[in-house]
C-alpha cells in the first residue's frame, strides 16, 4: 500500500535469523542516499506490546488464543498511531517483524491459522515482505550469544515448524521475498538492497540507477 510513493516494507523470520540486522542495515542505506526512513518494531513499545513481550520472556502465562489477540491489538495500534502517522508524511516505514510472525508462530502452537488471518484482515499489506531464512541451531547460537534469557519460542524443533510455515506463507503474501540469511551479513544486506531495487517501490531509486 503506497502511499504518496512512499513504501512500508516488513522484515520477518524466526528468532535469531538477523532479521533485526538486517531492517536497520536497510534503514541505514537508505538514509545515506538522502530518503527519510522511519524504523519500527513489533511487538511494540506501547502498553500491549510491553504486555506480549512478558509473555514471550514467560512472565506472564496466558492462553494461545489470547496470545494472538495482544498481537493483533498491538498491530492495530502499531498501524493507527505508527506506521500510517510516518508514510502519510512521506517517510518509508520498516518493521521488524509484522503479521507474517503471528501467523508462523501462533499457528504452530495449535491456533488455527483462518482465524489468525480474520484477526488481521483490516491489517495493511506491505509492499515488500523479506523473510530471513536462518537454520535454528545457527539462530539459537546467536541467540545465547546476545541474550541473558530464552524467549518462549526458542528451541530448535519448534523453530524448524516456524521457518517451514514461513516457506507455506512466503506463497500466499504478495512482493515476499525468502533471503538467505545464513551467510556474511554484508552479503545478505546487498541482494535485500538489489531486491528493492528491482521491486521500484521507492521511485526515487529507480532514477538513481
Amino acid at each position: 500500500m503506497v502511499k504518496n510513493g512512499t513504501p512500508f516494507i516488513v522484515f520477518e523470520g524466526i528468532d535469531g535469523a538477523g532479521n533485526s540486522t538486517q531492517s536497520l542495515a536497510l534503514k541505514e542505506w537508505l538514509s545515506n542516499k538522502g530518503l527519510k526512513v522511519y524504523l519500527t518494531k513489533e511487538p511494540t513499545d506501547g502498553l500491549i506490546g510491553s504486555l506480549t513481550r512478558g509473555v514471550l520472556r514467560k512472565e506472564l502465562k496466558v492462553d494461545e488464543e489470547t496470545f494472538s489477540l495482544l498481537f493483533a491489538a498491538d498491530r492495530m495500534l502499531h498501524i493507527k498511531n505508527i506506521i500510517k502517522k510516518f508514510l502519510n508524511k512521506g517517510i518509508i516505514v520498516i518493521s521488524d517483524r509484522y503479521r507474517l510472525s503471528n501467523y508462523a508462530y501462533q499457528s504452530v502452537m495449535g491456533v488455527e491459522i483462518k482465524w489468525l488471518k480474520c484477526l488481521n484482515e483490516k491489517t495493511m499489506t506491505p509492499d515488500l515482505t523479506f523473510i530471513i531464512d536462518t537454520p535454528p541451531d545457527e539462530c539459537i547460537r546467536r541467540k545465547k550469544n546476545q541474550s541473558f534469557y530464552m524467549e518462549l519460542f526458542e528451541n530448535s524443533k519448534k523453530l524448524a515448524k516456524v521457518r517451514k510455515k514461513y516457506y507455506t506463507l512466503a506463497k500466499e503474501e504478495s512482493n515476499t521475498f525468502i533471503i538467505d540469511g545464513n551467510r556474511p551479513k554484508e552479503t545478505v544486506s546487498n541482494e535485500i538492497f538489489e531486491k528493492v531495487i528491482e521491486s521500484k517501490v521507492v521511485p526515487s531509486l529507480v532514477k538513481m540507477n
